[in-house]
């Protein structure tokens, strides 16, 4: 099943004989028209907004609107849908968002037979009540936890690492300042490595003087502000460097892990939106049955 929210590609939709969802009336009478046009029936997925507030039709106007469906030509609900907005923390609301759809479901499946799914990686591990028929895992289906302590419910595997090489190393003195702005100053001699990533690529500003990252299986920390396509890295712990040396900024090297949950705490944000932000700059190399 594919979906879509209520923008104009219904016609794209029904060619590829993928499933909308429908948010509102008047995108609902778009897709029956487009669906008339092309001598189709659509099945599609009603979007009902139970506490989220951003697209859907409002929990008290669902059953007026299923009532109009049926004039409709083309088009057949098989389906109705929310979304949760606080799974991962807030269980009351969370618990009001579940019973409300819930309480419209019967009432809409006592006249038709239709699916029914609200459960996100959050609710599938924490409200068994909310898997209805369908669940919609995303997050953990990528090996990221959904909420913290997750990993005492449910044990996974990250499906991605994030690493790159070291492209330039030098040796400076003590008071030495690294980066943009100077929010870095060497304390003692160092040694200094460049690495040829940085906020362009999706190795968020914020990491500056925060983050971690592993060489030769040690912990060494992201020095100075990060910049567009590079950033810096104190090495002067190791006791052997080298240009071309790996290092691993999401991902294991030796008996070190760094998380993407890790880079999203330094950088005061979640971890969906650190794996979100890599860019089409860096190579994705795929690797089955790692």
């Amino acid at each position: 099943m594919g979906s879509v929210y209520p923008f104009k590609n219904y016609k794209e939709l029904i060619n590829f004989n993928l499933t909308p969802i429908v948010a509102s009336l008047s995108s609902l009478k778009e897709l029956s028209s487009i669906a008339s046009k092309e001598g189709k029936k659509v099945g599609f997925h009603l979007k009902v907004d139970t506490g989220m507030g951003r697209i859907g039709v409002s929990i008290n106007s669902v059953l007026k609107l299923v009532e109009e469906i049926s004039s409709l030509p083309g088009v057949v609900l098989e389906g109705i849908i929310s979304h949760l907005s606080c799974a991962d923390g807030d269980r009351e609301f969370t618990k009001k968002q579940i019973d409300d759809f819930t309480n419209v479901i019967k009432k809409i499946k006592y006249k038709k037979t239709v699916f029914s799914h609200i459960a996100n990686s959050s609710a599938v591990l924490r409200f068994p009540e909310s898997h209805l028929d369908l669940v919609r895992p995303g997050l953990i289906l990528y090996g990221l936890l959904p909420f913290r302590n997750a990993s005492n419910k449910i044990k996974l595997k990250p499906v991605m690492s994030l690493k790159t090489k070291i492209i330039f190393i030098k040796k400076v003195a003590k008071g030495t300042p690294i980066s943009y702005g100077k929010t870095y100053v060497t304390k003692k001699r160092s040694i200094i490595a460049t690495l040829p990533i940085g906020y362009a690529d999706g190795y968020n500003r914020l990491l500056s003087n925060k983050a971690q990252v592993l060489i030769r299986g040690k912990q060494l920390p992201v020095v100075g502000r990060i910049c567009m396509d590079m950033c810096m890295v104190d090495v002067t712990d190791l006791s052997q460097v080298a240009v071309g040396d790996e290092v691993v900024l999401i991902g294991n090297q030796g008996k070190e892990t760094i998380t993407v949950e890790d880079v999203a705490t330094w950088s005061n944000t979640v971890n969906y939106e650190v794996v979100c932000a890599l860019s089409k700059r860096i190579p994705r190399i795929y690797i089955g049955n790692a």
